[in-house]
């Protein structure tokens, strides 16, 4: 059999346009923070949410601390109880609003793309190690990569209406 001619399968084929999504997103960050004038960068939504700088920074924080983390100890320990991380608390205690945009976004992009390469070359039975995510309960890997995409569009959602409140 020619190996050039084999389909992976369709669960490899799922979890690979999952990590296409994932890997996309600085780069539709980079897109909608170019659409902000600078002068507006720490201005925040009407609603109160983040600013984009917030955003940058929190989604830098929350790939290292929470999702690299836990897919480390995922990946390391037996059923690992993951801890939840307070984004909220961690803006306050860090004062993103003092940061740098382009450093933030830049490290998470960095982050991000590893992740990526590290999710990729992992093998299905990996995928389904587990932990126990608080507040969630019991998490694979693949579960781990949900997370992550449903915390990208409720980013991407909440920059949206940002850039509209701006406008």
């Amino acid at each position: 059999m020619c190996r050039t001619n084999r389909t992976p399968p369709a669960n490899d084929t799922a979890f690979s346009a999952k990590l296409d999504e994932l890997a996309a997103m600085p780069a539709r960050f980079a897109e909608i923070a170019a659409s902000i004038a600078p002068s507006q960068r720490t201005s925040r939504a009407r609603a109160g949410n983040f600013s984009l700088l917030e955003h940058a920074c929190h989604l830098r924080d929350v790939e290292i601390e929470a999702y690299r983390a836990r897919l480390e100890r995922m990946l390391t320990e037996t059923a690992p109880t993951l801890a939840d991380v307070d984004g909220a608390q961690l803006a306050r205690a860090r004062d993103y609003q003092r940061q740098d945009l382009a450093k933030a976004q830049a490290v998470f992009a960095a982050v991000r793309a590893d992740m990526v390469q590290r999710l990729a070359g992992l093998s299905v039975e990996q995928r389904r190690r587990t932990g126990m995510l608080e507040g969630v309960g019991e998490i694979t890997i693949e579960g781990l990569v949900a997370k992550m995409l449903e915390h990208d569009a409720e980013h991407l959602v909440d920059l949206d209406q940002l850039r509209r409140d701006l406008a």
